[in-house]
């Protein structure tokens, strides 16, 4: 039996929603990322510095996603329903039923909030949905955001790839490989409890005062790098 590939679908949830990418997206998104050094660090390509470039990279990606390459998603901020980054589907293979997560960039009122931990579970779901029985993410060693919302989707840790591939600035990045199972094949220590996102028709509004939604925290940076965001605060389990 093999999976389904992705098709164009809208997946919504609290915070968020996801939509396939499209070129219409760019000056939202640019306006998103614009003054931003957040987690384009952590993508193979250097932050755009004008709307063209972004156009560039938009269009890079729709083409490796019509070369059946990958899938795209545009991040919405479910409040005004405009995107703030995307996150794709990577080397998708129905006959084995995985695929990677990976492309993730966050930018506008949700950088520092807990939207990111719903992204993923959004796509977890729904790849599980598709008959896929394994979704990856291979990560960045320095990136110590992406590795705290691993820990908080019950992603496993299974292994490290040394001078694995060169950053934009030269340097070489070591790969951390990330892994969720289907519940039909394995569960990572502590279950699936958090992977009951379903898309809905609309997400919930905000509240009425606050921050919203309410950003983990401030934590000073540790060695240069900047702190975890995206998190519930004290380290607790994001319940959707």
């Amino acid at each position: 039996m093999t999976a389904r590939p992705p098709a164009p679908v809208a997946l919504a949830g609290r915070y968020v929603m996801l939509e396939p990418l499209r070129i219409d997206h760019v000056p939202d998104l640019f306006a998103a990322q614009r003054g931003l050094e957040t987690d384009w660090g952590w993508l193979p390509v250097s932050a755009p510095r004008s709307q063209a470039e972004m156009r560039l990279i938009v269009e890079q990606r729709l083409a490796q996603q019509a070369a059946g390459g990958a899938f795209l998603f545009a991040v919405m901020d479910a409040r005004i329903r405009r995107p703030v980054g995307w996150i794709a589907y990577l080397d998708i293979c129905v006959i084995d039923q995985r695929l990677d997560v990976g492309w993730h960039w966050i930018g506008g009122a949700l950088a520092e909030s807990y939207a990111t931990v719903e992204i993923h579970l959004l796509l977890v779901q729904h790849a599980f949905d598709l008959g896929f029985t394994r979704v990856q993410w291979q990560l960045d060693d320095l990136d110590r955001n992406g590795h705290h919302t691993m820990r908080q989707i019950g992603a496993v840790r299974e292994g490290l790839l040394q001078r694995h591939q060169k950053r934009p600035d030269g340097t070489w990045r070591d790969t951390v490989l990330y892994a969720v199972l289907a519940p039909s094949r394995a569960a990572p220590p502590g279950g699936f409890a958090n992977l009951s996102l379903t898309a809905g028709p609309s997400p919930a509004p905000a509240p009425a005062s606050g921050p919203w939604p309410a950003p983990a925290p401030a934590q000073a940076p540790v060695q240069g790098r900047r702190p975890p965001l995206g998190l519930p605060p004290g380290g607790a389990a994001y319940l959707p």
